[in-house]
């Protein structure tokens, strides 16, 4: 038997993952169009009063063309391309007029952006544990969080994997809710019937980041069914003008959350390619669960049954120590990625354990957080209220990034080789590291 990488021997990995982001001569080209054209930003092809823009006739804008193809794509009427995905959470935040000290249910299982822009309209985020099985928000919680503060719901669709989108939705029209999908990681996810993300709730934002499915570096987009949605977050990304106003007419506090044109002709090459890559990783992955079924103690985490595209920007794995013979997930990821597999824990901690909930003012009586409030939100409490999300964290979730199942089978071969050596070795592994 080939002895563990970890200990000496040889990496079960022996050929190099695909790399990303890919790209190619088009995207090339697309970049150095833009550069050669010299009209680098998106109102290069407007006129200074917003009311006499170009009418559809001549060249138009990366960024506008860009927002139409993504909007068709994903079978919604409306994209508003932004700076980043931080910058479009900030604005939905802003279109649903949060009010200071208002509330927002969320999850605590996910990058910080989706608390911060709560906080940063001055508003409450209130935490929901995550479903075990999925590591999506527990739809069944979610009543329970709700008081008369609570202004909207916020779900994640983590790891690129669709939340219960329906049943989240019978419970924001029951309570008149507002509901924002953070779809930061799943670019071309769509339900059965071509219902894709986005037309859901009032409006979805994605994050076109280095590591996502869709990138271009930096980037974001809102995308939405509502004219009215459209129209807030269109002023609301561009100063506070509105669009039959004048260039220095502004109706809204905003600022210039605008896409350059290299972002905007990027991400044109880029989804070109997005369709193929989710349908192969869709394929890799399956084969990838199917062999999964074999190796006792690390369970793929449950994908939505009715989910007829998936993007899986994470395979997400769920490590159960006692079924490894008490070898802690960390030295088991010490293990596999000496094997030559890149995986990780993800987040060390859960939202509402950041530092900045115990240096922000949540209390006093000048704090805009406790506007109309009699008590504040105490933060501590959410970790006895989110149990699984906190088992995540500490000591069950395992980490594979999209990019390894854009190659062929042989790379899951290659992956799945690597935690069955580990497996096989789990003993002389343990007892190597924990005698250290």
């Amino acid at each position: 038997m080939n002895r563990l990488a970890l200990l000496g021997g040889e990496k079960a990995v022996r050929e190099p993952f695909p790399e990303w982001p890919i790209w190619d001569r088009s995207d090339r080209q697309a970049v150095v169009d833009v550069l050669e054209s010299g009209k680098w930003w998106m109102y290069a092809y407007g006129e200074a009063e917003l009311g006499s823009e170009a009418d559809g006739a001549g060249p138009r804008s990366q960024v506008e063309q860009f927002e139409e193809e993504l909007a068709a794509f994903h079978h919604v009427k409306h994209a508003i391309a932004v700076t980043n995905g931080s910058t479009a959470l900030d604005i939905c935040m802003r279109a649903i007029d949060l009010a200071a000290g208002d509330e927002v249910i969320t999850t605590p299982y996910t990058f910080f952006a989706t608390s911060q822009c709560i906080l940063n309209a001055d508003a409450l985020p209130v935490y929901v544990d995550i479903d075990p099985e999925t590591y999506n928000i527990d739809v069944t919680k979610i009543e329970e969080a709700i008081t008369p503060r609570t202004r909207a719901i916020m779900p994640v669709h983590f790891s690129g994997e669709l939340a219960d989108v329906e049943a989240i939705g019978r419970i924001a029209d029951r309570h008149g809710l507002r509901f924002i999908e953070d779809a930061a990681q799943s670019q071309g996810v769509s339900l059965r019937g071509d219902r894709f993300v986005g037309s859901f709730g009032d409006a979805a934002i994605f994050s076109f980041q280095a590591s996502k499915c869709l990138t271009c570096g930096e980037g974001g987009a809102i995308i939405t069914d509502s004219d009215e949605f459209a129209e807030a977050a269109w002023s609301l990304r561009h100063y506070g003008r509105v669009k039959n106003g004048l260039w220095y007419e502004h109706h809204r506090l905003a600022a210039n959350s605008r896409m350059t044109e290299f972002q905007g002709a990027l991400l044109r090459t880029q989804l070109r390619r997005l369709g193929e890559q989710n349908s192969r990783r869709m394929e890799n992955v399956d084969y990838f669960y199917k062999k999964m079924e074999e190796v006792e103690g690390l369970t793929p985490v449950n994908l939505h049954p009715d989910a007829k595209t998936h993007s899986h920007y994470l395979v997400m794995l769920r490590y159960d120590a006692s079924r490894w013979g008490g070898l802690s997930r960390d030295i088991f990821l010490e293990a596999l990625n000496a094997e030559g597999v890149p995986a990780f824990a993800g987040y060390s901690f859960l939202n509402f354990q950041n530092p900045v909930f115990y240096r922000l003012d949540l209390t006093s009586a000048q704090s805009p957080y406790m506007a109309g409030r009699q008590k504040p939100i105490d933060y501590r409490d959410f970790l006895e209220k989110c149990p699984n999300a906190d088992r995540a964290c500490r000591e069950e979730a395992v980490w594979l990034m999209h990019q390894l199942f854009l190659g062929n089978i042989s790379h899951v071969d290659a992956i799945i080789r690597a935690i069955v050596k580990i497996k096989e070795q789990q003993a002389e592994l343990h007892t190597s590291r924990v005698g250290q």
